[in-house]
This record gives structure tokens, sequence and C-alpha cells, in this order.
């Protein structure tokens, strides 16, 4: 006989329904009608359909499932804090949190991370050139890398172990002007700096493409190299010159953009303060999950939950000279721009 262990009843049954809108959107981090539209997405996914044979214990809904995964990626509640407060047992929250993940990675993650278009090239470059006090001209978005704190892997552990002594795996990701990611790339240890990541993802090799013949281009921060397509900004020798600095203080105004959409990630989901699994498979797992959530949350404009954003850090993550392979195209490219004047700027 299967022993029943007493956990909270009625939780999601009796209280979630009697949640007021912003008492909802504090606990699970978006709005109930955000949390519908993420279920109907799900519904028809492989492994989340409702079984069709009866028998055995009652199926729990997958609305109920999508808030229990929501609520541990939103908190850092232990496994049996979440499963006691929806009465399951720990196995179960488990195991939903890898289904879903796993639909997630397998059929939502394309539909909502990707490349804008060609069309879309120059209206999202025109948003760009406008956002904010200072012009910055065909601008598609800006790239960078971010530390997500992890315990300490059970194998290769000083792979992951960074230079801020945590370790860490990096999500690299390119965002546009509305934060939402465009791109990702995930699972890389803590320990690699972030040139080797953009190098050995897709991205290095169809960047010049995406960018339409590198007509338009990524901001990057200097630990980029500089291409026709991924504009960085001038090290700081002491003996830059006005437009060269004026060049770096509108090119970091611009990147801000990347430095945003991770804080607005790591503040609407908590978990990726620290991710205390094993699996660096279902670690890279959940930042899929957490980035697409993300951008449906911003295509359903649900960003009033979010108080207190922070920026991510730059922590002035430089290559060593070698390391960094800049083209001419690049370089006249930034010459070209620095020359403008700061009003085209």
């Amino acid at each position: 006989i299967r022993e029943e262990k007493k956990k909270t009843e009625e939780y999601y049954e009796c209280t979630v329904p009697l949640y007021l809108p912003e008492q909802f959107q504090k606990f699970f981090r978006m709005s109930s009608d955000t949390v519908d539209i993420i279920c109907s997405y799900l519904a028809s996914c492989p492994g989340l359909t409702s079984r069709s044979y009866p028998g055995g214990r009652e199926e729990i809904p997958l609305h109920k499932r999508v808030l229990m995964l929501l609520r541990y990626m939103a908190s850092q509640e232990t496994l049996l804090e979440i499963s006691d407060r929806f009465n399951v047992t720990e196995s179960s929250l488990i195991l939903i949190r890898r289904e879903i993940n796993n639909a997630v990675f397998n059929s939502v993650f394309g539909r909502f991370i990707k490349w804008p278009s060609i069309s879309d090239l120059p209206g999202l470059a025109n948003r760009f050139k406008n956002l904010g006090d200072n012009r910055f001209t065909n601008v598609k978005g800006a790239v960078d890398g971010s530390h997500i704190p992890i315990q300490r892997p059970l194998d290769k552990a000083n792979c992951y172990y960074n230079r801020k002594q945590f370790y860490s795996i990096i999500l690299q990701g390119v965002c546009d002007d509305s934060l939402k990611f465009v791109d990702i790339n995930v699972g890389w240890p803590g320990r690699v700096h972030d040139s080797k990541v953009l190098k050995n993802s897709s991205l290095w090799d169809t960047g010049f493409i995406r960018c339409d013949g590198g007509r338009y281009h990524l901001l990057g921060d200097a630990a980029y190299p500089l291409k026709e397509w991924l504009l960085t900004p001038y090290r700081d020798n002491g003996h830059l010159t006005r437009k060269q600095r004026r060049f770096n203080e509108v090119h970091s105004a611009k990147r801000q953009v990347i430095e945003r959409a991770f804080g607005l990630l790591k503040n609407r989901f908590r978990r990726l303060q620290f991710i205390n699994m094993i699996s660096i498979d279902e670690i890279c797992k959940t930042f899929v999950c957490a980035c697409v959530f993300h951008n449906i949350c911003i295509l359903q404009n649900d960003l009033d939950v979010l108080d207190g954003i922070f920026f991510e850090d730059n922590d002035g993550n430089i290559a060593p000279l070698q390391i960094l392979e800049s083209d001419a195209q690049g370089q006249a490219k930034r010459v070209q721009i620095t020359n403008k004047t700061v009003k085209e700027l």
C-alpha cells in the first residue's frame, strides 16, 4: 500500500482562483491570461497531451502543471515546499518540470525565439535608431553573455568555476529593441570566455548573412571581435579622440538593451539567480524554457509585475588582443560611423 504523506490540500483548487490579479502576478511572475496562452501552446505537445486510457491516479491538469513549473522558476523555494503547496510528491514535480522543459525545447522554442526576416530589418533598425536620445544607424540587436550561478557540478567542476569565483553556465543572448530574445546559445561552462562562446555558436557562422550581408549590425562589448556585422567599442588606451569617446558613449547606451533583457529575465524567473540542479542538460533546458516564457510575456505586454528591475552587471570581460580577430571591413565601418556628426549618431 502506497504511503500517503500529509500535504497542503486544495491550494490550487480553492486558493489560486481567489487571487487578485496583482497577487497572481507576484506569485507566478505573469498574469493569468499569459498562463492560459502558454497552456494553449503546450496542450498539443507530445508528452503533455491528456492520456486516453482510464484507470490509475487522476491526471494532474496541464494548467496546474504549468503553475507548478512557474512557481519553481519564479522563486528559490525548495522542491519540498512547492510540492507540498500543490499537494503532489517531489518526484511528480521533478517529472513535470522535465516534461514541460522538454516540450518547450522540442516543440515551442522555434516559434518564439527566431531571427527576424530580412524584410523586418529596416523597421527594427529604425526603432533602434530612435531608441533613447542618440541616433545609431542600422542596428539590428545587441549580443552579450550572462553567467547563471549553479551548484558545483559532479563532473569537470573546474571548467564551470569562473573568474568571479563561482560555478556558472553561460547564456549568450541576442535581443531586439523590445528586449525579446531572437537568438540564444546555452551550456558553455563559466570559465570559457565570451568570444569563444560566440565563435562556437551558429551566430558566428551566419551573422554576416543574418545581418543582410553586413548592411546591418549587432552591438557587442569589447569582449567580442570587431566585424562588419558586429560593432564593438574602441579600446580606451587613454588616447581616444573626442569622436571615438562619443562613439563609445552612444554604443554603450544602445547596447544596454541586452543588459536590460538579462535583468528582466532574472528578475522574473528568480530561479536563474541560482540553479541547484545536478543535470547540466536539465539546467540548459530550464534556461531555454525561461527565455521562451520571457518572450511570450513581452509579446503579451505582461510587464506590470516586474518591480525593481535591475541591470545585468557589465563585468568588463575583455579578451586578450590575440583572441580578437577583427576584420578590415568592421574597422572601416566603425570609422565611417564614428566620423558622422553627433547629431547624425
